[in-house]
């Protein structure tokens, strides 16, 4: 191997060796956010060895312990947004405190099942589960108003995609980009996008996977709808935990993370 050839490879790896270093800083500096975060999801997911059927079932069944803890991590979340915004004037943070707000009314049906309100007949007539949502209308589910199941290009409006896509863009390929392509952090920083930390985004997919092979592998097929259906709510739960989670971030860092880069680029 040639000289240049070998200063080649010494550059590439002292590059990736900054690189790495540069992650490992991010997770020490937020050791007690991403400590938080994996407790909670391991001790969520858990209910699955520790606790029967019945008791996961109830667990996670409509306004129980994981739906309701999913909505006042929203409303927490909800305070925290606007609050930043107040202090940064930032839009994006009234959106995300628009957005959480928006997100925990659809988790209890804005209040139906407490105030026991009728759904208008509208509504009623299109919305899977027959209720004061939105999010459950026909067109956003992987249903038909007759639970039939939908199929091709329709099945991208489901809603449980559109979150599980929205939180991992932003939660885990926006920071990636912004910290690797100078170009896009350019533009986030010129605009003023919040950038959470990829080190805390990163159990938004841990938390998928774990979803997903209960799902697909772990639980037996014939198990009842409610004990299977618990690891909807609680991967719900989590998701809600880690915003609330990414919130606080925000709040305690603003000061020191200017908005619109990543965390790596300043510490």
């Amino acid at each position: 191997m040639s000289n240049l050839k070998k200063f080649s490879v010494l550059a590439k790896l002292d590059h990736l060796k900054l690189i790495l270093n540069q992650y490992i800083k991010e997770i020490k500096y937020l050791k007690f956010y991403i400590l938080a975060v994996a407790l909670v999801t391991v001790l969520s997911y858990s209910v699955y060895i520790f606790f029967n059927i019945e008791t996961v079932s109830n667990l996670g069944a409509e306004d129980h312990f994981f739906e309701w803890l999913t909505p006042i991590f929203f409303w927490i979340a909800t305070a925290i947004f606007f609050l930043i915004f107040l202090k940064t004037k930032n839009p994006f943070f009234l959106i995300l405190a628009i957005a959480m707000f928006i997100g925990a009314g659809e988790e209890i049906s804005w209040g139906q099942r407490i105030f026991g309100f009728k759904t208008p007949e509208a509504l009623n007539k299109i919305n899977v589960q027959h209720e004061f949502t939105f999010h459950n209308i026909a067109i956003f589910q992987g249903v038909d108003s007759q639970g039939k199941p939908n199929y091709g290009l329709s099945r991208l409006l489901e809603i449980n995609f559109l979150f599980r896509l929205c939180i991992m863009f932003c939660g885990i390929v926006l920071p990636f980009c912004v910290y690797h392509i100078k170009f896009i952090s350019r533009i986030t920083m010129k605009v003023k996008v919040p950038i959470p930390p990829i080190s805390i985004g990163i159990f938004f997919f841990i938390s998928w996977v774990t979803y997903w092979a209960l799902h697909s592998f772990i639980l037996p097929k014939d198990s009842p709808h409610p004990y299977i259906n618990a690891a909807g709510e609680i991967f719900e739960c989590i998701a809600s935990f880690i915003i609330f989670i990414v919130s606080l971030y925000f709040y305690n860092n603003q000061k020191i993370v200017p908005i619109g880069k990543d965390i790596k680029q300043i510490i």
